[in-house]
């Protein structure tokens, strides 16, 4: 059953959130200190120990959100059985999908999203816009109504989350309004405790901003391929952030999209990575058929999820499924002949052809993994061809021991 890591967004804060992961594990722990460094406070402190007002800051809830899903994957990765063959991240989530993927280095990643919470602070200043949840009616129904004379331009989709649910954004005033239209035509309406327009036309100029400081951050290789909220396919590339990520900001999160995507490919196992449990909950009441949807927001979650997980494949067979697979991949760096080049590639194959010889070796797979990611990295491997190979070896039981 192939993997899908999903990251949860702003909203799914609270107080105490990865409190029992930092204190179980040195990895966590050392995510919030770097996180803490970065930032200049203790992020510890505030997710454990803050008010949940200040907390809700966007300025400080996304950085916070990021450093717990980060701190949670990597600790997820020291003991998971398969690689992931696709990441998701809803809305924020996504920076932390690509920041999970390698696109992204963690401390640029918390200098981002800090900026990014402050331009969606700014943005709340006026109070000019806000946003409403609706339950019970079609994405068309809804989408019909906005573009009536009286809404149009004034109110618009801004979260496609489910069958069930759809989020609009727009001013005011009209969101007054077109709430009691929703009301009779029989839709259950929540007004969100925002003061922005997020997700619409209405963020252009905080868009342009963001592009502007996407630029002067460097972007590396996707380990892992990750959807975009934009598109709801994955990244082609990764030049293709900067202008994803803003247009992230005026454009509509189609999160149902993504995971239809991941339905069409078979991409059943869905693990919720981060504070709480708001996209498990959300798939679950989609009731979708064969998948197994679960979260880690806790230390007894993960080890629930370890603890199901059972290796189907180890030592000398495991390493060789990846030195097969490193041999296999397609070169793309076609100016790759130097003699830096082939010893960069030289050194990691040597390394599993010794791993492959010894048979069972403590942290084997994992030492497997990184060799096998360096090969990729050389060979200049696009994400979603990176996505298949990992995908064929975790078809053939390959697994990782902590």
């Amino acid at each position: 059953m192939h993997t899908a890591l999903l990251f949860p967004g702003q909203g799914s804060q609270y107080i105490g959130m990865g409190q029992e992961l930092f204190s179980s594990s040195i990895v966590a722990k050392r995510t919030f200190e770097e996180a803490s460094e970065i930032l200049g406070y203790s992020v510890s402190n505030l997710c454990f120990q803050g008010s949940l007002a200040e907390l809700t800051r966007t300025d400080y809830a996304q950085p916070c959100i990021l450093t717990v899903g980060i701190a949670a994957f990597r600790v997820l990765m020291e003991r998971m059985e398969r690689e992931p063959v696709y990441l998701a991240g809803h809305s924020l989530g996504e920076i932390t999908a690509l920041t999970a993927s390698g696109a992204l280095h963690f401390a640029d990643a918390i200098r981002l999203v800090r900026f990014r919470g402050m331009l969606m602070r700014d943005a709340q200043k006026n109070k000019a816009g806000s946003m409403m949840a609706i339950h019970g009616l079609t994405p068309q129904v809804i989408e019909k109504e906005c573009l009536e004379p009286e809404y149009r331009g004034l109110v618009v989709i801004s979260n496609l989350n489910s069958s069930r649910q759809t989020v609009v954004s727009g001013q005011v005033n009209a969101l007054t309004k077109i709430k009691e239209r929703f009301i009779d035509l029989g839709g259950h309406v929540t007004s969100l405790q925002v003061g922005g327009a997020f997700h619409s036309p209405f963020m252009k100029n905080t868009a342009m901003q963001l592009y502007d400081e996407l630029g002067r951050i460097p972007f590396h290789s996707m380990r892992y391929s990750v959807l975009s909220n934009v598109t709801a396919l994955p990244y082609p590339s990764v030049t293709c952030i900067p202008s994803f990520l803003s247009e992230q900001m005026v454009e509509r999160v189609r999160w149902q999209g993504c995971v239809q995507f991941l339905m069409e490919r078979q991409v059943y196992n869905l693990i919720e990575v981060g504070p709480g449990s708001v996209l498990s909950n959300m798939l679950r009441r989609e009731k979708l058929d064969a998948c197994m949807i679960q979260s880690i927001d806790t230390k007894e979650n993960l080890q629930k999820l370890i603890k199901e997980r059972m290796p189907k494949g180890t030592g000398a067979v495991s390493y060789a499924r990846y030195l097969k697979a490193a041999l296999c991949a397609k070169n793309y760096n076609i100016h790759g002949e130097t003699s830096d080049y082939l010893e960069e590639v030289a050194g990691p194959f040597r390394e599993l052809e010794q791993l492959a010889r010894a048979g069972d070796v403590a942290g084997g797979n994992a030492k497997a993994l990184e060799a096998l990611h360096h090969i990729l990295d050389c060979k200049m491997t696009p994400a979603l061809q990176r996505g298949d190979i990992l995908s064929h070896i975790a078809e053939e039981g390959v697994v990782r021991h902590v």
